[in-house]
């Protein structure tokens, strides 16, 4: 049984190093814009904090025929605290982050940083009226640290988690307060499937696994492989501690290299869309370890 929140919606060379940041992946996605359908078979490639990120509306992370790694530049903006303004004239979008702005425009492969003009080697796309863009550049660009691990890309700042979208996480995420080890588990391989049926129903389920790296055994009862569904105005989540009316799910002992999975079903039945799916892959303190 899940808890539900509510919230209101308001090198060897470093260009080396850079291809082998934004290209080593893939993800395999379909988001019909027509019903809303989202069908994807994927391998996480961000996380942010403690938390990957496998979607973002309308599409998830994925890596574009040029091998870079693309993302929706309003979530991603969001998720990390920038600020977004589009221009539907010139079909241009501005981000600042901290002092620095950066422009791009569709199907352009030029962008302006701080009002200077610069090269990239691949070009925003449209996605359902949303930009598209290269994260690599942007992170580049604005000077956002980031590192590159187990074919992934971790962005780790503590300003991320004061943008709007993480304080609503790390809020509802009751967990995160009693966190043993927020890296025990490297986020895998997804399945997400949504759909709308004739009624107007929302349905959707989402399935993953976490490999455990930590080099020793995770005891049981300490495992939280763990789920978020953001909406656009509500909040989905396994429950992390047992209640009166829903008990503690199930953890198990995960030994060295082995994978844990974990699902989450949702349904909606009034236009909520889906938002964000993020997890984290973690072990938190048992009852006597908080003692």
């Amino acid at each position: 049984m899940k808890r539900k929140y509510f919230y209101s919606t308001a090198v060897v060379s470093f260009a080396v190093l850079v291809s082998a940041i934004f290209g080593t992946s893939s993800y395999n996605a379909n988001a019909a814009p027509i019903n809303r359908s989202i069908h994807v078979n994927g391998t996480s490639l961000l996380k942010v904090n403690d938390y990957d990120v496998l979607y973002c509306t309308p599409i998830g992370p994925y890596v574009n025929e040029e091998k870079r790694l693309m993302v929706p530049l309003r979530s991603v903006a969001e998720l990390l605290g920038a600020k977004v303004d589009y221009n539907t004239k010139l079909q241009e979008a501005k981000i600042r982050w901290r002092s620095n702005e950066i422009v791009f425009q569709k199907g352009a492969k030029t962008y302006k940083l701080n009002d200077t003009l610069a090269q990239m080697d691949t070009q925003p796309e449209v996605i359902q009226d949303a930009f598209v863009i290269p994260l690599g550049v942007l992170l580049r660009s604005m000077n956002i640290p980031f590192e590159y691990r187990n074919n992934k890309v971790i962005l780790k700042n503590p300003s991320f988690d004061q943008s709007k979208i993480f304080q609503k996480v790390i809020e509802a995420d009751r967990g995160s307060f009693i966190l043993d080890n927020p890296s025990a588990l490297d986020i895998q391989n997804f399945r997400l499937v949504e759909e709308k049926n004739s009624a107007g129903e929302t349905r959707g389920s989402i399935t993953e696994s976490g490999l455990n790296r930590t080099g020793s055994t995770i005891r049981e009862g300490k495992e939280d492989l763990h789920i978020i569904c953001l909406f656009n105005q509500t909040l989905d989540m396994d429950a992390d501690f047992a209640s009166i009316d829903i008990p503690d799910r199930k953890r198990p002992k995960v030994n060295p290299e082995d994978s844990v999975s974990q699902s989450l079903s949702y349904l909606k039945i009034n236009d909520d869309p889906l938002q964000y799916i993020l997890t984290a892959g973690r072990t938190l303190k048992t009852k006597n370890e908080r003692k």
